[in-house]
């Protein structure tokens, strides 16, 4: 019995321990620079953004520059030498001047250029690890051999340095001997002095503060002031606060020896919400009012110490670190993100609802899990059944608080909360695509053969007449505002309102895949994704739709995997490539470079929250956009040019430049200011009167220019917002050379004048000697006519192919095998019988993910020569698409057909493939059709061999599925 109670006792006090642990934050999404975004070094010392809105990174070896994609070293024509250690950054507010300190001596500059600083003609080398502050006066305070220094102006305007403290101020304060941190703030000054912390005010009295005022003995690195007048300390084993007003510090120290290295540079900042965040030994501290939120390599971040960092004017949030460069935290504090490192047992998320006012459900591979709000970390959910629940695809909620799920398995269940009690609702003969309780509380479910309803909690699922709606896959359910239903159907959109179905025409418009998602626009007007690429708008005209395709360069690549309206209005369209956000006017791109955890999303991953937020599923866990109206809002943008040389020489704004003699390039580098994302930006620029021309790179090399009066154009390009910057400029004029002025012209016709008579009198030598010799030239071009014919002849033919040919696979194209089965079919099939078989390698992503791209290129090569083996004189394969090969077989019966395509599938799925020493199969599911003497369309076929490769893929794969118009 004492046993157990001391069990008990031990599970308790575990209990306790674990729930004053420090909840985990979220899974973020960060963007690294590296050696490959330009920093050399990936030791950062110091981060900071000056006032034109450059960010500025100190590292071992130099200054860098990030110009919006990349990060620039400053070099010599900069004013800095090669390979400077900066050990500390600092700027004038009011001023704006810009302080940099390196191992080698003090530099200032205005951002595009630096000088050295040489009190008494020497160098100024500032203690390494030690921060400066630059003051609104000019004034900068710095530490040298551990004392604290002014740096100012002195009567000529040369640098003027000296002590801050007298020798008497030094006697009675002996700590301010040893300085170890600096932070000016308002009109106070304050310092990390020994193992204690001294404040100067205005007045320039001096305070010794220790432990009778809550300051323990510690190296104070880091200080800060936040938005509430509350002063921050950060030593190497505490953090202290005092409250604007009070006279004692307050400890806040963050909790499992989480601060326990040494850092010459304890940071500490404020976010955009008032919450100060600082690095720990394993990542970051946030203080959010009442507690300590730690976020480590589990949650994304570097998994090295964080030695500087940075919220710049756009609330982005910048890590530096020790060996791993730079780290860009995007959509900080707009998205959260929830993965495995947070309790997710499975992925993806194919499904999510809010089930109560207090939970979110996401239904996944394996099953589901559920988030209780306020919490960090995902528990399994309570939906309990045999079999188990596996690969949920689409939850949705009923008016009684039930929770109903629909399975890849055909089963339909629901959950009661009040019991706890997980029920069969249905067995369907088909797989759940989509859920959509109506207004009436009806659940309407869209499958893969078709739709059916549930009219009540107990009553049976009743299949919706095929004869009347289709027999088909419906992927999505929209409801309007009347309560009018919209299924998309691969045969097409369906509505149902006032109990009648309606097959909506589509007029001149064809989309032969058919549709895969829908929603009702605030203008009642329709928005479609099909089951290809690209987005199409449909008004309403009686049983037609007037469909319009969207032209968008991100959603023509893309396809939709859901498309959403939310109550503010805005359409929502998930699909492969990240999220896209219409608001009426305009697009906004959204994906890992705005803070998702993954771009890859699902059908049914779209769910918006009572509070207008967003959550979004994908392949790797959940993310929830906090705000949305702030990922679309206004993102101005502003490209800067910071540079132009001609080779050596600097070019200012309006300069001369002389080319003669120099065949150096002129060579203009430029930067993107403003809110921008963490991709590579993309930019255009022409010389006025010119072409544009677009490039990724932040440098121009302009050659071959005539002299002339110029001017250089530049804008940015937001393709996420489908937007440009407004166009900086650059002026320039290149001279005429000396060669052209007055006198040398008048040379030059005298020249040419003595030039001409002797050319006259050669001429009329050679004319004699060139007719002797045009006799033979006509006979040898004859011959090269000849062979030039030839030549023409051989390259048509091979541009006959090139134009048929796919160039991977050597069989047809799409267009050139689309051709060949409407050749068998016009004006009918020339031989009875005609089989159509649509091939598709399984699991073809997992190769190209596995073992790269060039090893699926060379297994999908391997697959069509194998094909190729087994075709007879009359069959035609080609290539329609990705991994897709589209089979013709003319003159062929059903039953042969059949076996022939099976013998096929099994020899060339068992055949090996070899890639770099790893060996695998590539299993083919196939669907075929087959027609007799039945006229039919290209179009018709395609759809059904499509279907029947459907059918195929979600029976298991590695098979073939047959199918017959019946005659």
């Amino acid at each position: 019995m004492w046993c157990k109670e001391r069990g008990l006792l031990a599970l308790f006090a575990a209990l306790l321990l674990w729930m004053s642990l420090p909840a985990k934050a979220q899974q973020y999404s960060l963007q690294t620079y590296d050696r490959r975004a330009g920093l050399e070094s990936l030791t950062v010392t110091a981060l900071l953004q000056d006032r034109r809105g450059f960010v500025w990174a100190g590292t071992e070896i130099g200054l860098y520059r990030f110009d919006g994609g990349r990060f620039e070293r400053m070099e010599h024509t900069q004013g800095f030498d090669k390979g400077e250690y900066v050990t500390a950054l600092a700027q004038n507010p009011r001023i704006g001047r810009l302080w940099v300190a390196t191992q080698s001596g003090l530099r200032v500059g205005d951002g595009l250029h630096f000088d050295s600083v040489l009190p008494d003609g020497k160098p100024l080398v500032v203690d390494v690890g030690r921060q400066m502050a630059a003051l609104d006066d000019g004034t900068l305070l710095l530490v040298r051999d551990d004392q604290l220094m002014v740096l100012s102006a002195g009567v000529n305007g040369s640098p003027h340095l000296q002590p801050r403290f007298s020798a008497q101020q030094l006697a009675r304060y002996p700590a301010l001997r040893s300085i170890t941190s600096v932070y000016a703030s308002h009109d106070r000054v304050w310092l990390g002095c020994g193992t204690s912390l001294c404040e100067i005010d205005a007045s320039g009295n001096i305070a010794l503060l220790g432990p009778a005022r809550g300051v323990p003995a510690d190296n104070w690195s880091g200080m800060l002031v936040d938005h509430r007048g509350t002063l921050w300390l950060r030593g190497v084993h505490h953090v202290r606060a005092l409250p604007a007003g009070a006279t004692q510090f307050v400890e806040r120290d963050v909790p499992q020896t989480s601060m326990d290295v040494v850092n010459d540079n304890g940071t500490l900042i404020e976010d955009a919400q008032g919450r100060v965040l600082t690095s720990t030994n394993d990542g970051l501290a946030r203080w959010d009012g009442a507690s300590w939120t730690t976020m480590d390599r589990h949650n994304g971040l570097p998994d090295i110490g964080i030695t500087a960092l940075l919220f710049d004017t756009q609330g982005t949030l910048w890590l530096g670190t020790y060996g791993r460069g730079i780290s860009r935290w995007n959509g900080y504090g707009l998205v959260e993100g929830w993965a495995r490192e947070q309790g997710f047992d499975s992925v993806p998320n194919w499904s999510i609802l809010r089930v109560d006012a207090s939970h979110m459900w996401f239904g996944n591979e394996l099953g589901g899990s559920t988030l209780a709000d306020g919490q960090t970390r995902l528990q399994t959910w309570p939906l309990q059944t045999t079999p188990p629940p596996r690969q949920v695809l689409a939850l949705a909620k009923a008016s009684d608080g039930a929770i109903w799920a629909g399975l890849y398995d055909h089963r339909v269940l629901r959950y009661d909360p009040r019991t706890g009690r997980t029920a069969l609702a249905a067995q369907l003969p088909a797989f759940v695509k989509v859920l959509h309780f109506d207004k009436r509380g009806r659940l309407w479910i869209g499958t893969v053969d078709g739709i059916y309803r549930i009219d009540s909690t107990g009553a049976a699922a009743v299949r919706m007449p095929p004869a009347q709606t289709t027999d088909q896959q419906c992927s999505d359910i929209a409801e309007g505002d009347d309560g009018t239903l919209w299924f998309a159907c691969n045969e097409g959109v369906l509505r149902y309102a006032g109990e009648h179905w309606t097959h909506m025409e589509t007029g001149h418009v064809i989309v032969a895949s058919g549709f895969s998602a829908v929603a009702v626009g605030s203008d009642a007007g329709l928005w479609l994704g099909a089951n290809e690429p690209g987005i199409f708008r449909a008004r309403v005209h009686d049983d037609e739709l007037v469909i319009a395709h969207v032209a968008d360069t991100w959603l023509d690549k893309s396809l939709a995997y859901f498309i959403r309206r939310d109550h503010r209005g805005l359409i929502w369209i998930g699909g492969g490539g990240g999220v896209d956000i219409f608001d009426g006017n305009a697009w906004t791109h959204m994906s890992r470079d705005e803070g998702l955890l993954w771009d890859e999303t699902d059908q049914n991953s779209f769910y918006e929250d009572a509070d207008g937020s967003v959550w979004i599923g994908s392949a790797i866990g959940v993310s929830h956009v906090l705000r949305p109206e702030a990922m679309i809002a206004p993102n101005p943008r502003k490209v800067v040019v910071t540079s132009v040389t001609h080779g050596d020489v600097p070019v200012r704004e309006g300069d001369d430049v002389r080319i003669e003699g120099h065949r150096a390039p002129l060579t203009v580098h430029f930067a993107l200011l403003g809110s921008s994302s963490g991709g590579t930006p993309t930019y255009r620029y022409r010389l006025q009167g010119s072409d544009w021309v677009e490039t990724s790179s932040s440098v121009i090399n302009l050659t071959g220019l005539s002299p002339d009066e110029y001017r250089l154009e530049i804008q940015a390009i937001d393709d996420d917002r489908r937007v440009r910057s407004p166009p900086s400029y650059f002026d320039f004029r290149i001279p005429s050379p000396w060669w052209r002025s007055a006198w040398a012209t008048l040379l030059e016709v005298l020249l040419l004048i003595l030039a001409v008579a002797a050319i006259w009198r050669g001429y009329s030598r050679r004319l004699l000697r060139q007719n002797r010799r045009l006799e033979t030239m006509v006979n040898g071009r004859t011959a090269e006519l000849t062979e030039e014919k030839q030549a023409l002849e051989i390259a048509r033919t091979r541009l006959y192919y090139q134009a048929t040919h796919d160039g991977l696979t050597g069989l047809y194209n799409r267009s050139a095998i689309l051709d060949e089965l409407a050749a068998q079919l016009e004006p009918a099939p020339a031989q009875p019988g005609l089989a159509v078989a649509l091939i598709d390698a399984d699991h073809f992503k997992r190769i190209n993910d596995t073992y790269g791209h060039q090893a699926g290129d060379a297994a999908l090569l391997s697959i069509a020569r194998h094909l190729q083996s087994h075709v007879r004189n009359d069959d035609r394969l080609g290539r329609y698409g990705g991994e897709e090969i589209l089979m013709l077989l003319p003159g062929i019966n059903k039953v042969d057909a059949e076996q022939r395509m099976r013998g096929i599938q099994a020899q060339v799925s068992a055949v090996p493939h070899v890639w770099e020493g790893k060996k695998f199969t590539v299993t083919l599911s196939i669907g075929l059709v087959w027609i007799g003497n039945e006229a039919a369309t290209v179009e018709e076929l395609i759809r059904r061999a499509d279907a029947a490769l459907y059918l195929a893929k979600h029976s298991g794969r590695d098979r073939v599925v047959a199918e017959r118009l019946a005659s």
